[in-house]
C-alpha cells in the first residue's frame, strides 16, 4: 500500500501556520509524483485504483483538502480487490465523497439527495435499475447525519442531531432505517441489480467494451456467492480462456495515463529516471482529458472512443515522442540500449529482427508486414545500407540509442500501441 505521508492528516490550519503559502500545492504535486513512480512500478494496482477512481467518482476542485484527497487515495487502494459492500459503505463516509456529493449537506428536515441517487444509479446498481425516486427520497433521510468542515479540513464527525429518527420506507420496506441499514438493504433487496451492474462495468473497463451477457451472469453469481469480494471475480476474469481470446485482447483503447505509463514501464528504465514525470503523465493526460482526481462529471470518463479524435491523437504522439527522447538522454540511453540487446541475443546486428522484438515488446502483438517494413526504415534512419549487409552494425554502435528511439517514435503513432 502507499505509504502515509507526513501530512496526511494536516488541517487548514496546520498549512496556515506553517507560513508557506505554497505548502498545499507542493505536497500535492508530491502525492501526483508518487502516484505515477507507483504506476510505472505497480501496474495492476494502479490501474485497479484508477478504475475505482472513475467508478466512485469525487473532484478534487469541489473540496479542495490535501487530507481529504489523500483519504479517498487511501480507500480506494485499500479496498480496490477487498469486500464491494465495505468499499461502497466506507466511501459514502470519506470526507470527499460527502463534500462532493453534498452528503455533508444532508440532516433531519432538510435531505440533500444527490448522494442517495448516484448511491443507487453509479454506485451500485446502475441507472433507473430497481428503485424508485421515492427510494432515493428515503435513502437520502436515512443517510443523514454525517459532516465534515471542507474549509478547515476537519475529521468526519457523525451528529445525531442531525439524523432522520423517524420512519423510512426503501424497497417497500418500512423502518428506522440509518446509514448501515441503507447499504444492508441494498446488498440483500437488490443483490442482483448489484451483482450484474458492477460484473457488468468490471468486464467493459477490463475485458472488452461490449459484453458478453454469458460470462457477466456468471461474475455476477460468483460476486454474490462470495460475499461481494472483488477478488475471486477479478480472478475469474483474468484466468479464464475468455480474456485470451484472440477477438477480445488489444480492443481496448488506452486512456492517455495509461498509454504513457505503459510506453515507460516498457522501456525498464527505472522511474526515477524518468525526468519531468509530473509534467508528461499528468499535465499530458489532462490536456488530453484526463485529469487526475477532476474526472468531468459524476459519471466519470467514459473513455473507450472518447478518448481519441483528430486533436488528442496528434497531442498523444507528441507526448509520447518527449518521452521517447527521455529514453535516449545520457542517463538513459544504455538502459534502452541494454534492454534491447537482451530482448535479441544472440543477434544484434539484423535490424530486421530488432524490429520485431522491439515491435513485440512495446505493442504485444505483431504489425502488418507494411507497417514492419517501414520500422525497419525508422530503425536504420542515416546509417548506409551496405553497413547493415555487410554486417559491421550492431547494437553496439553509438548511434544505437537514437536509431531505437527513432523507431519507438513511428511504433507509437500506430493505432495498434493505442491499444490494449
Amino acid at each position: 500500500m502507499p505509504q502515509s505521508p507526513v501530512w496526511a492528516n494536516w488541517s487548514a490550519q496546520d498549512y496556515e501556520d506553517s507560513g508557506d503559502d505554497d505548502l498545499v500545492f507542493t505536497h500535492r504535486q508530491e502525492l501526483y509524483d508518487s502516484i505515477v513512480t507507483d504506476m510505472i512500478n505497480d501496474g495492476l494496482r494502479t490501474k485497479l485504483f484508477l478504475f475505482w477512481h472513475n467508478h466512485f467518482v469525487t473532484e478534487l476542485q469541489a473540496y479542495n483538502c490535501n487530507k481529504y484527497l489523500w483519504n479517498y487515495y487511501r480507500l480506494l487502494n485499500t479496498h480496490c480487490l477487498g469486500n464491494f459492500k465495505t468499499f461502497v459503505s466506507e466511501m459514502g463516509k470519506s470526507p470527499a465523497m460527502l463534500v462532493y456529493l453534498n452528503g455533508n449537506q444532508n440532516e433531519a428536515g432538510r435531505p440533500n439527495e444527490n448522494y442517495a441517487r448516484e448511491l443507487m444509479e453509479l454506485f451500485t446498481m446502475g441507472e433507473n435499475n430497481g428503485y424508485t425516486q421515492n427510494d432515493v427520497v428515503e435513502v437520502a433521510r436515512a443517510l443523514t447525519g454525517w459532516r465534515c468542515n471542507m474549509y478547515e479540513c476537519t475529521d468526519v464527525t457523525y451528529d445525531n442531531n442531525k439524523f432522520d429518527k423517524n420512519d423510512k420506507t426503501i424497497f417497500g420496506k418500512k423502518g428506522k432505517w440509518n446509514y448501515n441499514d441503507v447499504h444492508n438493504l441494498i446488498f440483500t433487496e437488490r443483490k442482483n441489480e448489484v451483482a450484474y451492474y458492477i460484473c457488468s462495468k468490471l468486464y467493459s473497463n477490463f475485458v472488452y467494451h461490449t459484453i458478453d451477457e454469458e460470462f457477466v451472469v456468471q461474475l455476477a453469481n460468483l460476486f454474490i456467492s462470495g460475499n461481494w469480494d472483488l477478488l475471486p471475480v477479478f480472478k475469474a476474469i483474468f484466468k479464464s480462456e475468455h480474456f485470451y481470446d484472440e477477438n477480445i485482447i488489444g480492443a481496448q483503447i488506452k486512456s492517455p495515463m495509461e498509454c504513457f505509463v505503459d510506453l515507460m514501464r516498457s522501456s525498464g528504465i527505472p522511474a526515477a529516471n524518468l525526468g519531468d514525470r509530473y509534467g508528461t503523465v499528468l499535465d499530458g493526460s489532462d490536456n488530453l482529458g484526463m485529469d487526475l482526481f477532476n474526472p468531468i462529471n459524476v459519471a466519470g470518463w467514459q473513455g473507450y472512443h472518447e478518448w481519441i479524435n483528430e486533436n488528442t491523437l496528434t497531442l498523444r504522439w507528441n507526448y509520447c515522442r518527449d518521452i521517447v527522447n527521455s529514453f535516449t538522454n545520457q542517463t538513459n540511453r544504455e538502459t534502452l540500449r541494454s534492454l534491447v540487446i537482451t530482448l535479441c541475443t544472440p543477434d544484434i546486428s539484423d535490424p530486421d529482427l530488432i524490429t520485431r522484438k522491439v515491435t513485440e515488446h512495446f505493442i504485444g502483438r505483431p504489425i502488418s508486414d507494411e507497417q514492419h517494413e517501414t520500422a525497419v526504415l525508422y530503425l536504420k534512419g542515416d546509417i548506409p545500407e551496405n553497413y547493415f549487409e555487410d554486417g559491421t552494425w550492431n547494437l553496439n554502435w553509438n548511434e544505437a540509442p537514437f536509431q531505437i528511439g527513432n523507431l519507438l517514435v513511428y511504433l507509437t503513432r500506430l493505432p495498434e500501441f493505442q491499444l490494449s
